[in-house]
């Protein structure tokens, strides 16, 4: 049959504008197809929807079924009509539209009499001016059987979403159909072997199910854990527990030992600070900012506001207490005897000093960089042990017992002695506890009316800052004046 060439070159420049749709702008719309491949049967008639999202009416577009080109086609509809010219041949007459659903946007053509060659993918494509979009639609065709087994698989199909077939619906699906539609002609007669397929004992698992059964474990596995870690913790704080206990108990045994060993601290005024006024019988100072005319002996402090107990120790074991009260700003300890006094040399066991004391509102060991001791609460009686033959050197709060520092065990050499330091002026008293319940006690007390005023220390010699206190303090104060101290 003779083709005109008007009709020839009409079809390539239809050709021509339709490979150019690329180049439209972007749809405001999208087009929907199954998501699972269309089963069917050779012979029988199938059909291949689509549908538009957000639904709108589709009556007046142009709505394209196609294979590997848009041109030919599968089925056009244009100008809300068929159009056949450009329809593979293969499909004429055998294609239709489905419209019952068009103005909703819904649409469908329906493939009559369905091939073997009709198995494989479609795209159909709806277009409105220069807007338009498509979606992929698969077409799984079976084998042409008999009629008997048409029937059995429209039954298994229907049934197939329960999870389980009946013997009676299995007995006529090929082995073939069952791998996946592989085979896609089935003549003759199936063989008996092939005719039997009854489902499984067990229901085949959806992933929801997996996806809870893998939460479970980890939840067991997580609980189990979360026991165990408990179950740890709670038995390395027994053993903690039981640990403390027992070094609690042994300091308490240790404290209770050193009190054993008291003994009777006085202090000695030629080693006093000229700042520190001592009283008659040798067992109270007190602090002032004035300044005191002493002789200027090796032995006494000129620097540092110390004083030094009298006693010296070179073996055995002593204890001794101090009530500090709620004083600020003080350090006592143990010295060696011959420990620098000229000067502001560190006071630290490297020069001879093993003391703690209160500062800035913290409490400090007096170590080469000064140790911060973290206690529960402020002690009001502090306890001092040493042990010369040990080496031992240890710090007590007597309000509840507890050690509140203990220095490095030391190998000691030369006589020893008890030290008291006071860092500012204060009216609270620094009271050496008596022995053996006796009332009376050494205090070192300070008195000025500002609580928080540092020490003016003056150079050895001169004048103080009042001639009147310098004839008042230049004799030992009569031990009955601590009747008006605060």
């Amino acid at each position: 049959m003779a083709v005109s060439p008007n009709s020839c070159l009409s079809r390539y420049l239809l050709i021509f504008m339709l490979l150019q749709l690329p180049k439209l702008d972007s749809a405001y719309f999208d087009v929907i197809g199954p998501q699972e491949p269309i089963l069917a049967v050779v012979g029988t008639d199938t059909q291949l929807p689509c549908h538009l999202s957000p639904n709108m009416s589709a009556e007046h577009m142009e709505l394209r079924w196609f294979r590997q080109t848009l041109s030919p086609a599968v089925f056009l509809y244009q100008n809300q009509q068929e159009q056949v010219r450009e329809q593979m041949p293969e499909y004429q007459g055998r294609v239709t539209l489905v419209k019952d659903n068009i103005t909703t946007g819904h649409a469908a053509v329906r493939i009559h009499g369905v091939r073997a060659s009709d198995d494989g993918e479609y795209r159909c494509f709806f277009r409105e001016n220069e807007s338009y979009e498509e979606a992929i639609v698969h077409l799984k065709v079976a084998g042409e059987c008999t009629e008997e087994f048409s029937h059995s698989l429209t039954t298994m199909l229907n049934l197939s979403s329960y999870g389980s077939l009946t013997m009676e619906t299995t007995r006529f699906i090929s082995e073939s159909f069952a791998e996946g539609w592989q085979n896609p002609r089935c003549s003759g007669e199936l063989p008996q072997e092939r005719l039997y397929h009854p489902a499984p004992f067990f229901p085949r698992l959806t992933p929801w199910i997996v996806s809870v059964a893998v939460v479970l474990i980890v939840l067991g596995l997580l609980t189990i854990g979360s026991i165990f870690f408990i179950w740890r913790l709670y038995k390395e704080r027994e053993r903690t527990s039981k640990f403390s206990s027992t070094e609690k108990l042994l300091e308490e045994l240790k404290w209770k030992k050193a009190t054993l060993h008291a003994v009777d601290v006085t202090l000695d005024p030629d080693t006093a600070h000229p700042h520190l006024f001592l009283y008659e019988d040798s067992k109270s100072v007190r602090l002032e900012d004035s300044r005191q005319k002493l002789p200027d002996k090796p032995e006494r402090f000129d620097s540092w506001p110390c004083v030094l107990g009298r006693e010296t120790f070179t073996s055995g074991s002593h204890y001794w207490e101090v009530e500090v009260g709620d004083r600020t700003d003080w350090a006592i300890g143990v010295c060696r005897e011959n420990v620098i006094k000229k000067g502001s040399d560190p006071m630290t066991p490297e020069n001879g000093f093993w003391a703690v004391e209160l500062y800035g509102n913290r409490y400090w060991a007096l170590t080469a960089l000064r140790t911060p001791l973290p206690l529960a609460g402020s002690p009001r009686r502090v306890g001092i042990f040493l042990d010369y033959e040990s080496g031992d050197i240890s710090f007590y709060n007597m309000t509840d017992g507890s050690q509140i520092y203990t220095f490095p065990s030391t190998s000691f050499s030369g006589p020893l002695r008890p030290f008291f330091c006071l860092w500012s002026c204060g009216e609270k008293p620094l009271t050496i506890c008596p022995v053996a319940n006796r009332p009376e006690g050494v205090i070192v007390v300070a008195n000025s009316q500002d609580l928080s005023k540092d020490i003016p220390l003056s150079p050895v010699g001169e004048d103080s800052a009042s001639g009147d206190t310098d004839t008042l303090h230049s004799k030992l104060i009569p031990s009955q004046s601590n009747q008006g101290l605060p």
